[in-house]
Protein backbone atom coordinates (compact mmCIF):
# COMPACT_ATOMS: atom_id res chain seq x y z
CA UNK A 1 0.00 0.00 0.00
CA UNK A 2 1.15 3.41 -0.60
CA UNK A 3 0.50 6.31 1.73
CA UNK A 4 -1.23 8.97 0.18
CA UNK A 5 -2.95 7.12 -2.84
CA UNK A 6 -6.56 6.69 -3.84
CA UNK A 7 -8.00 3.32 -5.18
CA UNK A 8 -11.22 2.40 -7.75
CA UNK A 9 -13.65 0.22 -5.75
CA UNK A 10 -15.92 -2.64 -7.34
CA UNK A 11 -18.93 -2.43 -5.48
CA UNK A 12 -20.85 -5.78 -5.48
CA UNK A 13 -24.65 -6.64 -6.48
CA UNK A 14 -27.22 -7.73 -4.56
CA UNK A 15 -29.90 -9.16 -6.61
CA UNK A 16 -33.47 -9.82 -4.05
CA UNK A 17 -36.17 -10.42 -5.73
CA UNK A 18 -37.75 -6.79 -5.16
CA UNK A 19 -34.66 -4.84 -6.92
CA UNK A 20 -35.60 -3.28 -10.58
CA UNK A 21 -33.73 -4.22 -13.83
CA UNK A 22 -32.67 -0.95 -15.37
CA UNK A 23 -31.19 1.58 -12.80
CA UNK A 24 -28.11 0.06 -11.41
CA UNK A 25 -27.06 -1.91 -14.65
CA UNK A 26 -27.41 1.34 -16.40
CA UNK A 27 -25.16 3.16 -13.66
CA UNK A 28 -22.88 0.46 -14.21
CA UNK A 29 -22.63 0.36 -17.90
CA UNK A 30 -23.90 -3.30 -17.74
CA UNK A 31 -26.36 -4.63 -19.98
CA UNK A 32 -29.42 -6.50 -17.97
CA UNK A 33 -31.27 -8.69 -21.21
CA UNK A 34 -32.39 -11.13 -18.70
CA UNK A 35 -34.43 -8.69 -16.67
CA UNK A 36 -32.00 -10.17 -13.73
CA UNK A 37 -33.35 -7.62 -9.94
CA UNK A 38 -30.84 -5.28 -9.45
CA UNK A 39 -31.72 -4.81 -5.71
CA UNK A 40 -28.83 -3.18 -4.22
CA UNK A 41 -25.08 -1.84 -5.07
CA UNK A 42 -22.84 -2.58 -1.86
CA UNK A 43 -20.07 -0.66 -1.71
CA UNK A 44 -17.92 -1.10 1.88
CA UNK A 45 -16.09 -4.05 3.52
CA UNK A 46 -19.31 -5.90 5.10
CA UNK A 47 -17.87 -9.63 5.42
CA UNK A 48 -21.16 -10.93 3.80
CA UNK A 49 -20.46 -9.11 0.12
CA UNK A 50 -16.79 -6.82 0.65
CA UNK A 51 -16.23 -4.35 -2.51
CA UNK A 52 -12.89 -5.10 -3.93
CA UNK A 53 -10.27 -2.66 -4.04
CA UNK A 54 -8.12 -2.09 -7.33
CA UNK A 55 -4.63 -1.94 -6.39
CA UNK A 56 -1.04 -1.82 -8.16
CA UNK A 57 -1.15 -5.96 -6.76
CA UNK A 58 -4.19 -6.31 -8.58
CA UNK A 59 -7.79 -6.62 -6.84
CA UNK A 60 -8.21 -7.75 -3.12
CA UNK A 61 -10.91 -7.62 -0.89
CA UNK A 62 -11.54 -4.61 1.18
CA UNK A 63 -12.13 -6.08 4.20
CA UNK A 64 -9.11 -8.11 3.46
CA UNK A 65 -7.22 -5.02 2.87
CA UNK A 66 -8.14 -3.57 5.74
CA UNK A 67 -7.36 -6.47 7.82
CA UNK A 68 -3.70 -6.29 6.22
CA UNK A 69 -3.13 -2.36 6.63
CA UNK A 70 -5.66 -1.14 9.17
CA UNK A 71 -3.58 1.83 10.73
CA UNK A 72 -2.87 2.88 6.85
CA UNK A 73 -6.60 2.83 5.69
CA UNK A 74 -8.44 3.70 8.76
CA UNK A 75 -6.26 5.95 10.63
CA UNK A 76 -6.15 6.57 14.62
CA UNK A 77 -9.36 8.31 15.25
CA UNK A 78 -11.32 5.30 13.21
CA UNK A 79 -9.56 2.66 14.93
CA UNK A 80 -10.06 4.21 18.65
CA UNK A 81 -13.61 3.99 17.78
CA UNK A 82 -13.95 1.37 16.25
CA UNK A 83 -11.54 -0.61 16.52
CA UNK A 84 -10.08 -2.25 12.67
CA UNK A 85 -13.35 -2.02 11.16
CA UNK A 86 -14.96 0.44 8.27
CA UNK A 87 -17.83 1.32 10.79
CA UNK A 88 -20.75 2.25 7.55
CA UNK A 89 -21.66 0.63 4.57
CA UNK A 90 -22.48 2.32 1.38
CA UNK A 91 -25.42 1.29 -1.22
CA UNK A 92 -27.32 2.15 -3.95
CA UNK A 93 -31.09 0.76 -3.67
CA UNK A 94 -33.31 0.40 -6.65
CA UNK A 95 -36.88 -1.01 -5.45
CA UNK A 96 -39.21 -2.11 -7.88
CA UNK A 97 -41.12 -3.97 -5.43
CA UNK A 98 -42.04 -2.96 -1.74
CA UNK A 99 -39.44 -4.29 0.95
CA UNK A 100 -40.73 -6.13 4.31
CA UNK A 101 -41.48 -3.54 7.56
CA UNK A 102 -38.48 -3.69 9.65
CA UNK A 103 -36.71 -1.95 12.20
CA UNK A 104 -33.05 -2.41 13.19
CA UNK A 105 -31.39 -2.85 16.61
CA UNK A 106 -29.75 -1.25 19.13
CA UNK A 107 -25.94 -1.87 19.14
CA UNK A 108 -26.22 -3.55 22.75
CA UNK A 109 -29.13 -5.34 21.51
CA UNK A 110 -27.43 -6.73 18.67
CA UNK A 111 -24.22 -7.99 20.74
CA UNK A 112 -26.55 -9.70 23.06
CA UNK A 113 -28.83 -11.52 20.08
CA UNK A 114 -25.81 -12.33 18.19
CA UNK A 115 -23.71 -13.92 21.44
CA UNK A 116 -27.33 -15.48 22.11
CA UNK A 117 -27.83 -17.35 18.91
CA UNK A 118 -24.17 -18.26 18.65
CA UNK A 119 -24.82 -19.78 22.13
CA UNK A 120 -28.11 -22.24 21.19
CA UNK A 121 -25.47 -23.10 17.91
CA UNK A 122 -27.67 -21.31 15.55
CA UNK A 123 -26.12 -20.79 12.21
CA UNK A 124 -25.05 -17.92 10.43
CA UNK A 125 -26.75 -18.56 7.43
CA UNK A 126 -30.19 -20.22 9.23
CA UNK A 127 -33.06 -18.67 7.66
CA UNK A 128 -34.24 -18.41 11.34
CA UNK A 129 -31.23 -16.52 12.54
CA UNK A 130 -32.44 -12.45 13.54
CA UNK A 131 -29.17 -11.17 13.88
CA UNK A 132 -25.82 -11.55 11.77
CA UNK A 133 -23.34 -9.68 13.11
CA UNK A 134 -22.84 -7.43 16.86
CA UNK A 135 -23.86 -4.04 15.40
CA UNK A 136 -26.51 -1.17 14.74
CA UNK A 137 -28.11 -0.39 12.11
CA UNK A 138 -28.35 3.00 12.09
CA UNK A 139 -29.39 4.58 8.14
CA UNK A 140 -30.09 8.22 6.32
CA UNK A 141 -30.30 7.89 2.82
CA UNK A 142 -31.70 10.34 0.18
CA UNK A 143 -33.98 9.52 -2.69
CA UNK A 144 -32.55 9.68 -6.26
CA UNK A 145 -36.11 10.04 -7.96
CA UNK A 146 -39.52 10.00 -6.31
CA UNK A 147 -39.10 7.86 -3.86
CA UNK A 148 -42.13 6.39 -1.86
CA UNK A 149 -41.68 4.54 2.27
CA UNK A 150 -43.33 4.51 4.91
CA UNK A 151 -41.95 5.73 8.46
CA UNK A 152 -42.56 5.57 11.79
CA UNK A 153 -46.02 5.21 13.68
CA UNK A 154 -48.09 7.98 12.75
CA UNK A 155 -49.27 10.26 15.52
CA UNK A 156 -51.71 8.62 17.75
CA UNK A 157 -54.99 10.80 16.76
CA UNK A 158 -54.52 10.10 13.01
CA UNK A 159 -54.13 6.32 13.76
CA UNK A 160 -57.65 6.83 15.72
CA UNK A 161 -59.14 8.48 12.94
CA UNK A 162 -57.64 6.00 10.30
CA UNK A 163 -59.66 2.75 12.44
CA UNK A 164 -62.55 4.90 12.43
CA UNK A 165 -62.22 5.76 8.96
CA UNK A 166 -61.60 1.88 7.30
CA UNK A 167 -64.51 -0.18 8.49
CA UNK A 168 -63.00 -3.40 8.19
CA UNK A 169 -60.74 -2.22 11.31
CA UNK A 170 -63.18 -1.10 13.88
CA UNK A 171 -62.99 -4.36 15.53
CA UNK A 172 -59.36 -2.61 16.61
CA UNK A 173 -60.56 0.86 18.22
CA UNK A 174 -61.13 -0.99 21.35
CA UNK A 175 -58.20 -2.43 21.64
CA UNK A 176 -56.02 0.93 20.81
CA UNK A 177 -58.65 3.27 23.28
CA UNK A 178 -57.19 0.44 25.93
CA UNK A 179 -53.37 -0.12 25.28
CA UNK A 180 -52.47 3.03 22.77
CA UNK A 181 -50.68 2.36 20.21
CA UNK A 182 -47.96 0.00 21.77
CA UNK A 183 -51.49 -2.20 22.74
CA UNK A 184 -52.73 -1.96 18.89
CA UNK A 185 -49.75 -3.17 17.54
CA UNK A 186 -48.52 -5.91 19.82
CA UNK A 187 -52.10 -7.18 19.68
CA UNK A 188 -52.13 -7.42 15.52
CA UNK A 189 -48.42 -9.23 15.49
CA UNK A 190 -49.68 -12.04 17.62
CA UNK A 191 -53.57 -11.99 16.55
CA UNK A 192 -54.34 -16.09 15.27
CA UNK A 193 -54.17 -15.90 11.78
CA UNK A 194 -58.05 -16.55 11.05
CA UNK A 195 -58.55 -13.12 12.99
CA UNK A 196 -55.96 -11.42 10.27
CA UNK A 197 -57.62 -12.99 7.75
CA UNK A 198 -61.13 -12.20 9.09
CA UNK A 199 -60.29 -8.34 8.74
CA UNK A 200 -58.16 -8.46 5.57
CA UNK A 201 -60.12 -10.28 3.64
CA UNK A 202 -63.12 -8.04 3.63
CA UNK A 203 -60.47 -5.27 2.82
CA UNK A 204 -59.16 -6.78 -0.28
CA UNK A 205 -62.30 -7.42 -1.69
CA UNK A 206 -63.37 -3.50 -1.05
CA UNK A 207 -60.22 -2.28 -2.45
CA UNK A 208 -60.27 -4.65 -5.66
CA UNK A 209 -63.65 -2.90 -6.48
CA UNK A 210 -62.12 1.03 -5.75
CA UNK A 211 -58.97 -0.30 -7.41
CA UNK A 212 -57.37 2.80 -5.62
CA UNK A 213 -54.28 4.43 -8.59
CA UNK A 214 -52.28 7.03 -6.79
CA UNK A 215 -49.07 6.23 -4.99
CA UNK A 216 -49.65 8.65 -2.17
CA UNK A 217 -52.90 6.49 -0.99
CA UNK A 218 -51.79 3.45 1.57
CA UNK A 219 -54.86 1.87 -0.17
CA UNK A 220 -53.19 1.79 -3.31
CA UNK A 221 -50.06 -0.20 -1.50
CA UNK A 222 -52.61 -1.90 0.81
CA UNK A 223 -53.86 -3.80 -2.69
CA UNK A 224 -50.17 -4.28 -4.27
CA UNK A 225 -49.27 -5.79 -1.11
CA UNK A 226 -52.25 -8.45 -1.37
CA UNK A 227 -50.87 -9.37 -4.78
CA UNK A 228 -47.47 -8.84 -4.10
CA UNK A 229 -47.09 -11.36 -0.94
CA UNK A 230 -49.42 -14.22 -1.64
CA UNK A 231 -49.50 -16.66 1.55
CA UNK A 232 -50.37 -20.27 1.01
CA UNK A 233 -54.15 -21.40 2.05
CA UNK A 234 -55.14 -17.83 0.98
CA UNK A 235 -53.63 -16.17 4.48
CA UNK A 236 -53.43 -12.57 4.69
CA UNK A 237 -49.69 -11.13 5.17
CA UNK A 238 -50.83 -8.64 8.91
CA UNK A 239 -47.96 -6.56 7.63
CA UNK A 240 -50.75 -4.71 5.49
CA UNK A 241 -51.60 -2.89 8.80
CA UNK A 242 -48.73 -1.21 9.24
CA UNK A 243 -49.14 0.25 5.54
CA UNK A 244 -51.90 2.16 7.70
CA UNK A 245 -50.29 2.61 10.83
CA UNK A 246 -46.80 4.22 9.48
CA UNK A 247 -46.53 7.64 8.04
CA UNK A 248 -46.75 7.39 4.10
CA UNK A 249 -43.38 9.26 2.75
CA UNK A 250 -43.21 10.70 -0.87
CA UNK A 251 -39.79 11.86 -1.27
CA UNK A 252 -38.82 13.80 -4.08
CA UNK A 253 -35.59 14.00 -5.45
CA UNK A 254 -32.98 15.20 -2.99
CA UNK A 255 -34.99 14.85 0.13
CA UNK A 256 -33.73 12.27 2.80
CA UNK A 257 -34.91 10.74 6.15
CA UNK A 258 -32.79 8.99 8.98
CA UNK A 259 -33.92 5.85 10.62
CA UNK A 260 -32.43 5.31 13.85
CA UNK A 261 -32.79 2.02 16.04
CA UNK A 262 -36.61 0.66 16.83
CA UNK A 263 -37.88 3.22 13.86
CA UNK A 264 -40.20 0.41 12.37
CA UNK A 265 -40.22 1.26 8.42
CA UNK A 266 -40.32 0.00 4.48
CA UNK A 267 -38.98 1.02 1.17
CA UNK A 268 -42.16 0.79 -1.16
CA UNK A 269 -40.88 2.18 -4.41
CA UNK A 270 -38.09 4.24 -6.08
CA UNK A 271 -34.11 4.43 -5.98
CA UNK A 272 -32.05 6.09 -2.98
CA UNK A 273 -28.48 6.62 -2.01
CA UNK A 274 -27.93 4.86 1.27
CA UNK A 275 -25.50 4.91 4.05
CA UNK A 276 -26.07 2.94 7.44
CA UNK A 277 -23.79 1.45 10.04
CA UNK A 278 -22.10 -1.33 8.82
CA UNK A 279 -24.47 -4.23 9.67
CA UNK A 280 -27.02 -6.43 8.08
CA UNK A 281 -29.14 -6.80 11.12
CA UNK A 282 -32.90 -7.06 9.77
CA UNK A 283 -36.25 -7.44 12.29
CA UNK A 284 -38.87 -7.95 9.71
CA UNK A 285 -42.32 -7.70 10.54
CA UNK A 286 -44.35 -8.37 7.66
CA UNK A 287 -44.53 -8.09 4.04
CA UNK A 288 -41.83 -11.00 3.52
CA UNK A 289 -41.75 -14.65 3.22
CA UNK A 290 -38.67 -14.38 5.54
CA UNK A 291 -38.43 -15.37 9.42
CA UNK A 292 -40.52 -12.61 11.29
CA UNK A 293 -39.37 -13.15 15.24
CA UNK A 294 -42.28 -11.19 16.28
CA UNK A 295 -40.87 -11.68 20.43
CA UNK A 296 -37.85 -9.65 19.37
CA UNK A 297 -39.07 -7.08 16.82
CA UNK A 298 -41.69 -6.71 19.53
CA UNK A 299 -38.95 -5.18 22.23
CA UNK A 300 -37.76 -3.49 19.51
CA UNK A 301 -39.11 -1.28 18.11
CA UNK A 302 -40.13 2.69 19.16
CA UNK A 303 -43.93 3.16 19.69
CA UNK A 304 -43.77 7.10 19.86
CA UNK A 305 -45.54 8.63 17.22
CA UNK A 306 -44.94 11.50 15.05
CA UNK A 307 -44.86 12.88 11.86
CA UNK A 308 -41.63 11.79 9.46
CA UNK A 309 -38.58 14.56 9.32
CA UNK A 310 -37.11 15.08 5.95
CA UNK A 311 -34.47 16.85 5.22
CA UNK A 312 -32.94 18.36 2.26
CA UNK A 313 -29.89 18.56 3.89
CA UNK A 314 -27.21 21.38 5.07
CA UNK A 315 -25.14 23.15 2.40
CA UNK A 316 -21.57 23.66 3.71
CA UNK A 317 -19.62 25.02 0.69
CA UNK A 318 -20.29 25.79 -3.35
CA UNK A 319 -20.23 22.38 -3.92
CA UNK A 320 -20.74 20.35 -1.11
CA UNK A 321 -24.20 19.42 0.38
CA UNK A 322 -24.22 17.81 3.81
CA UNK A 323 -27.23 15.13 5.27
CA UNK A 324 -26.37 15.25 9.07
CA UNK A 325 -27.84 12.89 11.21
CA UNK A 326 -26.90 11.93 15.37
CA UNK A 327 -25.13 8.94 14.04
CA UNK A 328 -21.31 8.31 14.95
CA UNK A 329 -20.69 5.90 12.26
CA UNK A 330 -21.00 7.60 9.20
CA UNK A 331 -22.11 10.88 7.52
CA UNK A 332 -23.18 11.59 3.73
CA UNK A 333 -22.98 14.51 1.35
CA UNK A 334 -23.60 15.70 -2.15
CA UNK A 335 -20.89 16.70 -4.13
CA UNK A 336 -22.30 19.14 -7.37
CA UNK A 337 -19.57 20.31 -9.60
CA UNK A 338 -19.52 22.06 -12.78
CA UNK A 339 -16.84 21.62 -15.49
CA UNK A 340 -13.63 23.10 -14.59
CA UNK A 341 -14.83 23.42 -10.90
CA UNK A 342 -12.30 21.44 -8.46
CA UNK A 343 -13.01 19.82 -5.00
CA UNK A 344 -10.12 19.42 -2.69
CA UNK A 345 -10.28 17.48 0.17
CA UNK A 346 -7.90 18.36 3.52
CA UNK A 347 -6.40 15.22 4.74
CA UNK A 348 -9.82 14.26 6.09
CA UNK A 349 -9.02 11.55 9.49
CA UNK A 350 -11.63 9.36 7.70
CA UNK A 351 -11.24 6.88 5.28
CA UNK A 352 -13.69 7.86 2.47
CA UNK A 353 -16.16 6.49 -0.25
CA UNK A 354 -17.11 8.39 -3.10
CA UNK A 355 -19.54 7.38 -5.55
CA UNK A 356 -20.02 9.14 -9.22
CA UNK A 357 -23.34 9.06 -9.79
CA UNK A 358 -23.39 11.48 -13.06
CA UNK A 359 -20.80 13.21 -15.24
CA UNK A 360 -16.86 12.28 -15.93
CA UNK A 361 -14.10 13.88 -13.23
CA UNK A 362 -10.10 13.77 -12.64
CA UNK A 363 -8.86 12.96 -9.12
CA UNK A 364 -5.83 13.91 -7.97
CA UNK A 365 -3.65 12.12 -5.55
CA UNK A 366 -0.79 12.31 -4.18
CA UNK A 367 1.30 10.33 -7.00
CA UNK A 368 -1.01 10.61 -10.33
CA UNK A 369 -4.69 11.53 -11.57
CA UNK A 370 -7.70 8.98 -12.09
CA UNK A 371 -9.88 9.39 -14.47
CA UNK A 372 -13.57 8.24 -13.51
CA UNK A 373 -17.04 7.99 -15.07
CA UNK A 374 -20.71 7.56 -14.36
CA UNK A 375 -21.15 4.58 -11.97
CA UNK A 376 -17.37 4.25 -10.80
CA UNK A 377 -16.41 4.66 -6.85
CA UNK A 378 -12.70 5.44 -5.44
CA UNK A 379 -11.58 4.94 -1.92
CA UNK A 380 -9.81 7.12 0.04
CA UNK A 381 -8.14 6.24 3.08
CA UNK A 382 -7.56 8.25 6.11
CA UNK A 383 -5.26 11.07 5.86
CA UNK A 384 -5.42 11.05 2.40
CA UNK A 385 -5.18 14.27 -0.15
CA UNK A 386 -7.01 14.22 -3.18
CA UNK A 387 -8.72 16.91 -5.94
CA UNK A 388 -11.39 16.49 -8.07
CA UNK A 389 -12.10 18.19 -11.09
CA UNK A 390 -15.13 18.37 -13.03
CA UNK A 391 -14.99 17.62 -16.80
CA UNK A 392 -19.00 17.52 -17.12
CA UNK A 393 -21.53 18.46 -14.96
CA UNK A 394 -20.63 15.66 -12.32
CA UNK A 395 -22.48 14.30 -9.02
CA UNK A 396 -21.15 12.67 -6.42
CA UNK A 397 -21.71 10.53 -3.07
CA UNK A 398 -19.37 10.78 -0.44
CA UNK A 399 -19.85 8.61 2.55
CA UNK A 400 -17.38 9.12 5.51
CA UNK A 401 -17.05 8.99 9.31
CA UNK A 402 -17.50 12.49 10.89
CA UNK A 403 -14.80 13.86 12.97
Amino acid sequence: MREGQIYQLKGVVQHYSWGGYDYIPHLLGRKNEDKIPHAELWLGAHPKSSSYIVTENGEDRLDRFIQTFPHNVLGQKVISRFKENLPYLFKVLDARNMLSIQVHPTKKQAEEGFARENDSGIPIDAPHRSYNDTNHKPEVHVALNDFWMLHAFRPAKDIENIIKNIPEFRPLLSIFYADGVEGLYKHIMRLPQENVDSMLNPLVKRLRGENPQHRDDPDFWALKAFDDFPQPENRRDRGIFSIYLLNLVHLQPGESTFQDAGVLHAYLFGTTVELMANSDNVLRGGLTEKYIDIDELLKTVKYEGHKPEKSIGEVISYAERVYKTPAIDFELSKLTLFPGEAFQNAQSKSPEILLLLNGQISVSDHFDSHAFDRGDTFFSPACTSYKITALANSTLFRAKVPF
